[in-house]
């Protein structure tokens, strides 16, 4: 198991929210069937980016994408975060803010690269991972995500989920919100994922704006982690533990309990205004 824990002080950051303090952790597993752990988080404290990628492709192959998708997030925010948007890889969406569109571009140039660097080695053909990322604003938390890595949110007690899986579950429940429990169950296809980082040449990321609070904890979970951890637990887990990184490792713990078919990653932020 992986662990990680960061702090940073108010006002670290040109263009960052200088009355807002975040602490943030993270524990990573193999899990209980899986051989090697493909998932990659990323806390980058100076950028307020909180990244959890979870690779596709088998062995080593989908531990590189996600690897190459939480690198390329993090440079890309890093060197584009105040430079002049003329100069991005992707042109803007003017309906969002800038901090919208540097979530939104930075994950379409990793989707690239992932397709880039598996076009130049066969051993890493057709690798992919599916993200959640997050960052702040002044006054708004950015989320972004492509495929079922899960962003959370929990307050006062009560968790909600901010992100919505691009499955084919997801897209049938969406059509059909009463569709009945035994269909979902005998649908073979449910867990197919419809979008991630390196499955096709274009790629565009679904992100939300949300207002965020003081005492707010956000999570971000890997499929190991919310496919075994009912989400009344996870949040039991969150508010027991003052301490996040704790948390995590106890959020990770009841994956593995739960039989873990698949990595388990949990990164949780919590913010203090």
């Amino acid at each position: 198991m992986v662990a990680s824990r960061k702090t940073i002080p108010d006002g670290s950051h040109q263009l960052l929210p200088v009355n807002l303090r975040l602490e943030a952790a993270a524990a990573t597993h193999a899990g209980q069937v899986r051989e090697v752990n493909e998932d990659v988080f990323g806390i980058f404290p100076e950028e307020r980016l909180y990244v959890v990628a979870d690779g596709m492709g088998g062995r080593a192959a989908g531990e590189v994408a996600a690897r190459i998708a939480v690198d390329v997030l993090e440079t890309f925010c890093r060197e584009n975060r105040n430079s002049p948007p003329e100069t991005w890889p992707f042109p803007l969406d003017s309906r969002f803010s800038r901090a919208v569109n540097l979530l939104r571009v930075g994950l379409k140039l990793a989707n690239r690269r992932i397709l880039e660097a598996a076009h130049g080695n066969p051993a890493w053909h057709r690798m992919g991972a599916t993200i959640a990322a997050l960052t702040f604003d002044e006054d708004h938390l950015v989320v972004a995500h492509a495929g079922d890595v899960r962003a959370y949110q929990v307050r006062n007690g009560t968790i909600s989920r901010l992100t919505r899986d691009h499955s084919i579950l997801e897209e049938m429940k969406s059509a059909r919100p009463n569709m009945p429990a035994e269909e979902i169950a005998a649908l073979v296809s449910r867990n197919v994922i419809t979008r991630a980082l390196g499955s096709r040449p274009e790629l565009e990321p679904t992100v939300y704006l949300n207002n965020f609070c003081d005492g707010d904890i956000y999570l971000l979970a890997s499929d190991g982690v919310w496919s075994c951890v009912p989400e009344e637990k996870l949040s039991r887990v969150i508010e027991a533990h003052s301490d996040l990184e704790p948390a995590c490792h106890v959020l990770i713990e009841a994956a593995n309990l739960a039989g873990a078919p698949d990595n388990a990653t949990a990164l949780l932020v919590r913010v203090y205004r």
